[in-house]
């Protein structure tokens, strides 16, 4: 290995504080989900109240993810680490202390905010700070942080939850989160040159309602035959879509002399257009899978909240340590290969589990979840690593603001579409005089079906990556 290849060990400190943090503030935004039943008891809520504890936390993420590339460019990185980890750590000490719902939902809303910041500065940071000849190997560690915290988050929260109440899952986080505040602003040191800019109040007003409406509406899908929505999701998403539209328009024009909240040109760089595109296409489908999954566990299986965390537990470890080593091919042969292998793997396992009928032995179908697992790992290394290893220093905040705000966008579809295709199913069958559990398994193997299709699309994708492999501190073209 080259010297100049060679991590410090300050930098090594400081990306060991960011995959910490990463994962701890993504694993709180999983834990509510199981907790919510438990919390809606113990405030006297009902469960169209309750919702909006995730709900808010969904759109506080979305409106703000979009403004840390102009934060990443306007500050230091270390103040904006400090920033978004002083917010979290605050919001996890109100949740803890919280007397009712009100004051817990305030709370979850500043743990958003600076979940929001946290998690794309991580990637601009890692990606500074390493060689482009170890990106694979460190982009692997923190999308591990980011894809095994839902596979962690359930059981935790079960565990937790079997023995004490639910704000003991804010008094777990509170210590991590406190110490990587004091190491990460003691120890992150990354070379930038903050630029002072304006920021431009219509892009943050076109931003917040735009992506705020987006997020609405698809959450919304799932509430709609309670009767719990406000506003209607066709009309939030019609908005959403409209101002979003403007949104851009905005950041085209004022990328022109370098002032956009979000700047728009790293689409216009191919390794990354590629990436994000896929990104769309399988982060749509895995998200749906995951949170499908827990469901029909319960209802078809029926485990506990405990026993469904610990069915998925294996896939976060398996996640893990497939990472690391995709992490290391990645260096060697860059993401064409991968991509391509991680959604032929991903599209064959939800194809068959498209074609699991009720009843299917519980090993038959953590075997299938398993293999689906293996395929995910494939995918998110080399997407996040090829995509923002393609920008330039000034384009990375922006890169990376967007490939969250792609995550998080295909999040909120995954789950409005997956349950949108099994409610309807389901409720056909019921209306014929099916079973309720052996419907809502049909409805799950047909939204597993549309998921297929979703990765095959991202596939076709895939295979329009440029050949690119590491060589030495570089990417170079093989033609």
């Amino acid at each position: 290995m080259a010297a100049s290849d060679k991590l410090s060990p300050e930098s090594k400190i400081a990306i060991s504080v960011l995959f910490a943090s990463t994962f701890t503030v993504i694993l709180n935004e999983m834990l509510m989900g199981v907790a919510l039943p438990t919390v809606m008891s113990d405030l006297g809520i009902t469960a169209s109240t309750g919702q909006w504890l995730t709900t808010a936390y969904m759109l506080t993420m979305a409106v703000v993810i979009p403004a840390t590339g102009f934060l990443t460019e306007r500050y230091s990185m270390r103040t904006v680490y400090t920033l978004a980890m002083a917010l979290f750590a605050f919001g996890t000490l109100i949740a803890i202390i919280a007397p009712g719902f009100e004051v817990l939902l305030i709370a979850r809303i500043i743990q958003a905010v600076g979940t929001a910041i946290a998690t794309p500065l991580a990637f601009t940071a890692v990606t500074a700070l390493v060689p482009p000849s170890r990106a694979g190997r460190m982009m692997a560690l923190l999308t591990v942080s980011v894809s095994t915290a839902p596979a962690f988050g359930p059981a935790m929260a079960g565990a937790i939850l079997s023995v004490a109440g639910w704000r003991w899952l804010f008094v777990f986080i509170l210590p991590i989160a406190v110490i990587s505040l004091a190491v990460g602003n003691m120890m992150i040191r990354v070379p930038s040159t903050p630029r002072k800019t304006k920021v431009d109040g219509l892009s943050v007003l076109l931003s917040a309602i735009g992506f705020a409406s987006l997020v609405y509406g698809l959450a919304s899908f799932g509430e709609v035959s309670g009767g719990h929505t406000i506003v209607s999701p066709w009309t939030a998403l019609a908005v959403g879509v409209i101002v979003v539209a403007l949104f851009v328009a905005r950041q085209l024009f004022l990328q022109k002399s370098d002032r956009a909240l979000l700047d728009m040109r790293p689409f216009a760089v191919r390794s990354f257009a590629v990436p994000a595109l896929l990104a769309v296409f399988f982060m749509t489908a895995a998200t749906g899978m995951m949170t499908l999954m827990p469901v029909i566990l319960q209802a078809s299986y029926a485990l506990t909240p405990l026993q469904t965390g610990l069915f998925m537990l294996p896939g976060g470890l398996t996640i893990t340590v497939i990472s690391v080593i995709v992490g290391r091919v990645y260096d060697r042969l860059g993401a064409r290969p991968l991509m391509v292998a991680g959604a032929l793997f991903d599209a064959a396992g939800l194809w068959f589990l498209s074609t699991l009928a009720p009843g299917t032995p519980i090993w038959l179908l953590l075997a299938t979840y398993m293999f689906i697992i293996v395929g995910q790992a494939f995918l998110w290394t080399p997407t996040y690593a090829a995509s923002l290893g393609a920008l330039s220093k000034h384009l990375l905040p922006h890169g990376s603001a967007i490939m969250n705000t792609i995550q998080q966008l295909s999040g909120a579809a995954g789950i409005a579409i997956a349950f949108s295709i099994m409610t309807a199913t389901s409720a056909a069958l019921i209306s014929r005089g099916e079973e309720v559990q052996p419907a809502m398994a049909q409805g799950a193997q047909q939204s597993h079906l549309v998921a297929f299709g979703m990765v095959v699309l991202g596939l076709v994708v895939a295979l329009m990556m440029p050949k690119t492999k590491a060589d030495g501190t570089a990417l170079v073209q093989v033609h």
